[in-house]
């Protein structure tokens, strides 16, 4: 379906709290619609630094200050793109997630960032809070994008879409006639032990492994790696979702404490956890691609590709970016752009086969901006036209 003229502005950070992600869709209601540019806001170290700490402490002063803090930055990313490239007709804001345990009957999952402080900096409508919705209708409340994955990537065989944000997850797009269902999970640590440990072994020198070229220096200790992937996680399976709760800098402190060796090695087998968890993810619960499409932040990591393509062998893994014209850095903001274009709508998403919920839901809520009556007559229009097609 062709792009409809409304221009949605979608705000994403991930699980590595480093800054705002921003892309400009033109949306399309079942297409991938068309970017018309992207940004990033990096955050200071010092307020990555501090969303760490509140997701350990759990104090509920700070996450309220947070809120408001991340609000602003928001709004300001937004306001900062809407001067550059004309009015938006509204923004899909994600923001930080601080705490994710979706499982069991009072499963919960929060992300912050104040939804009113973005409507009153970019003077339009926001669609925040996605992931609530699927947790009470029974789901993980992640992964939420692998729909706008089919969208941007189906084709005559199947595929891989990787995600290598904080914690990676893994979208299996099948062909486009198949009758089976897309498949989606979140596999384990994506780039968030490897921050850590590069945060660690620098003395906080370093917030991350840029270009993976320490890990490159080292030597893998497979045997080490065996016992690592014992992890419970990565043998549960699917529908699953996980975040900072489980894979975190503590985790990263007693695997360094009980390691024996050098900072080379602990890094270079770090990076090798990750990789064979994606490998192990994708070979045990999808039915396998013709090649894997790596996005995010890790897909930059060349010791994490090279150790991605040395567990799965005989299957191109190939940077996203190169192949398709999409920048990695942007396609999760794309996607919760799209995602707000379908709340707008009013469509319910269908994602039991990824989340695991129990019935299709409408994901995010509304806060109505100055421009909402005109923006609500514009769907409107649109929703009758889809209904005439």
């Amino acid at each position: 379906m062709p792009a409809t003229g409304l221009r949605i502005l979608g705000l994403m950070s991930g699980t590595s709290a480093d800054g705002i992600d921003a892309a400009l869709l033109d949306f399309a209601p079942e297409g991938p619609g068309m970017l018309l540019g992207h940004w990033h806001f990096p955050y200071p170290a010092s307020l990555q630094s501090e969303i760490f700490q509140v997701q350990e402490t759990r104090d509920l002063d700070r996450v309220a200050r947070l809120d408001r803090i991340l609000g602003k930055l928001h709004g300001q990313a937004a306001a900062t793109v809407l001067q550059e490239t004309g009015k938006a007709d509204c923004v899909a804001m994600h923001g930080q997630t601080v705490f994710h345990r979706p499982s069991g009957p009072d499963g919960y999952t929060l992300q912050i960032g104040c939804a009113a402080d973005v409507a009153l900096a970019a003077s339009c409508t926001v669609i925040h809070d996605f992931r609530r919705a699927d947790v009470a209708a029974g789901g993980q409340g992640a992964p939420l994008v692998p729909p706008y994955h089919q969208a941007c990537f189906a084709r005559d065989l199947p595929v891989w879409i990787l995600n290598l944000g904080g914690i990676a997850n893994i979208t299996w797009v099948p062909p486009k006639a198949s009758i089976y269902p897309l498949q989606a999970f979140d596999t384990g640590p994506g780039n968030v032990l490897l921050d850590a440990a590069a945060s660690l072994l620098s003395g906080g020198k370093l917030r991350m492994d840029a270009d993976g070229s320490w890990a490159l220096r080292g030597q893998i200790n497979r045997k080490v790696l065996a016992s690592w992937l014992e992890m419970d996680f990565f043998r549960q399976p699917p529908p699953k979702s996980t975040g900072r709760e489980q894979f975190q800098g503590a985790m990263v402190q007693d695997l360094w404490q009980g390691w024996k060796g050098g900072a080379d090695d602990f890094l270079a087998t770090l990076t090798a956890l990750t990789a064979e968890s994606v490998a192990h993810g994708a070979r045990e619960w999808t039915p396998g691609a013709s090649r894997m499409l790596v996005f995010g932040g890790g897909a930059k990591n060349l010791s994490l590709l090279r150790a991605l393509q040395e567990a799965l062998p005989g299957i191109p893994v190939e940077v996203g970016e190169h192949s398709h014209a999409i920048p990695g850095q942007a396609l999760e903001a794309m996607a919760f752009s799209w995602l707000g274009g379908q709340c707008l709508l009013g469509k319910a998403l269908d994602l039991a086969s990824v989340t695991g919920q129990k019935q299709p839901v409408v994901l995010g809520h509304i806060l109505p901006g100055p421009d909402w009556a005109d923006l609500h007559g514009r769907i409107r229009a649109m929703q009758a036209g889809m209904g005439r097609s």
